[in-house]
């Protein structure tokens, strides 16, 4: 029986991006720490690892091995902040359980065993720990300092249809464009640009006709990605033009107002491509515009033709595109 063990590596990252698989790095790696070919041949033992995603956003994967007979033992977890970083903790943990099998594998001393020609060319390297079967928890290497693991940055852009009340005279609908930028160590950041379509309020015998634009900046303190999900709070301020023209009235007018709004939105979307971005969400404003707009009738009396409301809501519902 050869004492050096083969390996075959199953890999199951469940439903993550395809860019979770690292079997093959790290199966350069172990062989990289062995010093010869581990995986091929007749394998005698199956490496099984499983990758998950945390709650706080972290990634877990959990080792296990099984021998020709199919008894399994030795499961070891491991975690990192993503995919990649367990590349380094996942070669030593299945190069350890692929070398301890080799040992246990090997001929006593009292057993007569032939000598085998030693190969100049083989590298050499330090005796590796043997790991012992246990189901105690994550295997620990060397002592070193443990940093929290955090959020990876991303950033979304998305276009909307949208509908307001209180901007106007009567509820608005336009056109918004979104781009929430979220770095790793810090909160999210918002662009928003949106463009309603003009109104007309009916005023005696004429009309004002009535245009709104308006433009923001936030920042997010919620804003973040789980699996097929994504979030965000933000509080902004944004600036608003305001174009108000009368028709058919006795001394037509126009006047273009720039106000201040600020508020607070939230935003949520469904990833079902893990990059394509559906999502709607809510906002909050509350418009800084004392300006009354009024007329007066054939007999001279004043009337109230408009007033922008002291509380703004809008919603929005559009698709765009994540990238992580």
């Amino acid at each position: 029986m050869d004492p050096l063990a083969q390996a075959v590596l199953i890999w199951d990252q469940e439903r993550l991006a395809p860019a979770c698989d690292r079997s093959e790095a790290v199966k350069a790696g172990v062989e990289a720490y062995l010093g010869r070919p581990v995986f091929g041949g007749e394998p005698s033992l199956t490496i099984r690892v499983r990758v998950s995603r945390e709650n706080g956003g972290g990634t877990v994967a959990t080792v296990s091995q099984e021998d020709g007979s199919g008894r399994a033992w030795g499961e070891r977890s491991v975690t990192g902040r993503d995919c990649e970083s367990l590349d380094e903790p996942l070669t030593l943990v299945v190069a350890l359980m692929i070398d301890a099998s080799s040992t246990a594998a090997e001929p006593g001393a009292s057993e007569p065993k032939d000598a085998e020609p030693t190969s100049p060319t083989a590298p050499s390297r330090p005796p590796a720990p043997v790991v012992a079967p246990t189901n105690e928890g994550p295997i620990e290497t060397v002592p070193s300092l443990q940093r929290a693991s955090y959020e990876p940055g991303h950033w979304a852009v998305y276009a909307s249809a949208i509908t307001t009340m209180g901007l106007l005279p009567d509820p608005g609908f336009g056109v918004a464009l979104d781009a929430r930028l979220k770095p790793g160590r810090f909160w999210g950041l918002s662009l928003d640009a949106a463009l309603l379509a003009p109104d007309r309020e009916p005023v005696d015998s004429g009309r004002l006709e009535l245009r709104l634009a308006e433009a923001g900046l936030g920042l997010c303190p919620l804003q973040g990605i789980s699996e097929a999900v994504w979030w965000s709070a933000c509080g902004k301020v944004a600036l608003a033009r305001l174009q108000v023209r009368s028709v058919g009235l006795d001394g037509a007018r126009s006047k273009t107002e720039w106000l201040a709004m600020p508020g607070l939105s939230v935003a949520g979307a469904w990833l079902p491509r893990g990059w394509l971005f559906v999502g709607a969400g809510l906002e909050g404003s509350f418009p800084v515009s004392a300006d009354r707009y009024l007329y007066r009738d054939v007999l001279g009396t004043s009337h109230l033709a408009f007033q922008m409301s002291s509380f703004a809501l809008t919603a929005r519902l559009g698709v765009g595109l994540i990238v992580r």
